[in-house]
């Protein structure tokens, strides 16, 4: 029986000889249910439905290897040969989801169990665009509160710092703390950005040109900042600006059928689609699931970057041309174009509009073609950075989400691409548990270092800069609640007729 075969793109890769090798990294273990799909009953692997998913997989020629992690239970190996139809599933105890170790070490057992084959990963669970890389072990009553030179005061909004006079310790007016936020989410906490790309990356270390596509089937991870971070890893990226509705891997099973159906070949743009659309038609059969998805070939990210680059500064120049007046009429012009461009939900009421703090770059470079400040420098980035993005999404639903009855998404537009974060997008003076650690490119320098590594999207991109600049005249208050959105699961109530 014949194997699959994936093309890859890139020069002087020839399409791998020796078949696919699916690797499947799902962290369930914090959530029940995720755990318990698709009715929050919780039962033993052999009856969650990702496994008949992953076999189906396999009985498209491909090889597959798994890591699964259930609530109150162990974390599972599961791997399949190509059209075996019994797994193979070993123990590996109790892993850590959230730490890097178990996907560097789950990729690296993927290349040595199957040598020559072409990967694609899949990554499950939660997801949350950036997620600094914190370390725990430093937050520690002195260092939090500069050693007793303020306190934390938590109030329905979120925590802020306050000396004992009362006044926020904050540079600038953009909450730059001194030691970071322990405003920290205590559950369904993904690994860093920063962590994830290093597993990936170890996990492949010494075999080159194999991971062709890097499927985020989870929320929120279409994003710059993590696209921009695995961009030197894989061919293509795909995945969901905004929620996607879980479905324990069904648009696997989907997508490698039409890959069967085309000969037991695709390239890794082909693939990378069919995963978004299977997924898509999986929740289009529905009513009341309306997502975004989108696949971006991955050497576009550097050049998307710069684009980012170019605009941030020229944001910049046009807020710090004049005076503070000028520079508040600048910063509510920015905002206006913030609120007319399409926003991601961060918390609720999940109404998809500012201040949530997810933002669509195409979509904000689409708003921001037409601005009158430094329009020069201004329109001819924003123009750049869109047409960069252009053709990243791949399809839009609109429609009643059933987390939210009564909130209407529309992902309609053209100019859709991933999101970045922009925290505090109403100028409200509330910002998002992240910004502390977001805000500070150099923060891997400080001693102690809260954050001992920082994405190179925020060191080598002017974004940071913009934020802080935009923010500069407006009061901070304090952090919002430290949250991490759940991963909203398919809902099997709305069938439709």
């Amino acid at each position: 029986m014949p194997l699959a075969r994936l093309t890859f793109a890139r020069p002087g890769t020839k399409p791998a000889p020796r078949g696919i090798t699916l690797v499947v990294y799902a962290p369930y273990g914090s959530d029940a249910d995720l755990s318990g799909y698709p009715d929050s009953a919780i039962r033993p692997l052999d009856r969650h439905p990702l496994l008949r998913h992953l076999a189906a997989v396999a009985a498209c020629g491909v090889h597959v290897c798994a890591l699964v992690d259930l609530i109150d239970d162990s974390t599972w190996l599961v791997e399949f040969e190509a059209h075996a139809a019994r797994p193979t599933i070993t123990s590996r105890w109790k892993q850590q989801m959230d730490a890097a170790e178990p996907l560097r070490g789950l990729i690296r057992h993927a290349c040595e169990k199957h040598p020559g084959t072409a990967l694609v990963l899949g990554l499950e669970g939660h997801g949350a665009g950036y997620l600094p890389e914190i370390d725990r072990r430093v937050l520690t009553a002195a260092q939090l509160t500069d050693n007793g030179s303020f306190e934390w005061h938590l109030g329905s909004e979120g925590g802020a710092p306050v000396l004992p006079t009362g006044s926020p310790l904050l540079p600038t007016g953009s909450p730059l703390l001194p030691t970071g936020s322990p405003l920290l989410p205590t559950s369904h906490l993904p690994m860093s950005t920063w962590a994830l790309g290093q597993a990936i990356a170890s996990g492949m270390k010494g075999q080159s040109n194999r991971l062709g596509v890097i499927y985020f089937n989870s929320c929120f991870n279409l994003s710059v900042e993590v696209l921009h971070t695995v961009s030197p890893l894989a061919e293509f990226a795909a995945g969901y600006a905004n929620y996607n509705f879980f479905t324990a891997g069904e648009a696997y099973a989907r997508a490698f059928a039409e890959l069967k159906a085309h000969r037991h070949s695709a390239t890794t743009r082909q693939l990378a689609t069919w995963l978004v659309e299977a997924n898509g038609r999986i929740l289009q059969e529905k009513s009341h699931h309306p997502t975004v998805g989108g696949v971006v070939a991955l050497d576009r990210m550097a050049p998307i970057a710069r684009g980012v680059d170019a605009l941030a500064k020229a944001m910049i120049d046009a807020l710090t041309a004049g005076g503070p007046d000028q520079h508040r009429e600048v910063a509510e012009k920015i905002r206006s174009a913030i609120r007319r461009a399409q926003q991601y939900d961060t918390h609720t009421p999940v109404r998809l509009e500012a201040p949530d703090e997810l933002t669509d770059l195409g979509s904000l470079a689409h708003e921001l073609t037409g601005f009158d400040v430094n329009p020069t420098a201004v329109q001819a980035a924003a123009r750049q950075l869109r047409e960069l993005l252009d053709g990243i999404k791949v399809y839009g639903e609109a429609g009643v989400p059933w987390i939210a009855p009564g909130v209407h998404w529309d992902f309609s537009r053209r100019e859709l691409s991933m999101n970045i974060l922009c925290p505090d997008p109403n100028l409200t003076g509330l910002w998002d548990w992240r910004s502390p650690f977001y805000l500070q490119p150099d923060a891997d320098r400080l001693k102690p270092a809260v954050q001992p590594h920082v994405i190179d999207f925020l060191k080598q991109t002017a974004w940071v800069q913009f934020i802080i600049e935009y923010h500069r005249h407006r009061p901070f208050k304090g952090l919002r609640p430290a949250l991490i959105p759940a991963c909203v699961r398919f809902n099997r109530a709305h069938a439709m007729p």
